[in-house]
């Protein structure tokens, strides 16, 4: 496990989040969509699903740290489902409330300069 980061660098702010279609035999996904515009396929595979498990029952917007995100033919952004993840515990009206006075930008900026 060399190759796995060791810590969080990646800060998104999620807005969406809504369960992809599943299909007999397919693994379940989740696609995001962030406060930037892009969009974040989560992936699950049969012996890792605590990703999923954890941001489908979370409440929206949410800020998620990730320690990798990949790109992908199917998103903007991909989050592997053996990737390490952490929800900040902010609460949603709070993020609400910051989104609506367009600070989403200002936060996840402060959040990404304390990862670096």
């Amino acid at each position: 496990m060399a190759d796995t980061p060791l810590r969080m660098l990646h800060a998104l702010l999620l807005t969406r989040i809504s369960n992809q279609p599943n299909e007999v035999g397919v693994i379940r996904e989740l696609m995001a969509v962030t406060s930037e515009g892009q969009s974040l396929l989560i992936r699950s595979e049969e012996a890792q699903r605590v990703n999923v498990a954890q941001l489908e029952s979370q409440r929206l917007p949410l800020v998620l740290l990730c320690d990798r995100l990949e790109p992908s033919l199917e998103a903007d952004l991909e989050l592997p489902a053996r990737a390490l993840v952490s929800v900040v515990p902010l609460p949603a009206p709070e993020v609400e409330a910051l989104i609506r006075a367009g600070q989403e930008q200002v936060l996840l900026e402060q959040i990404r300069a304390q990862l670096s």
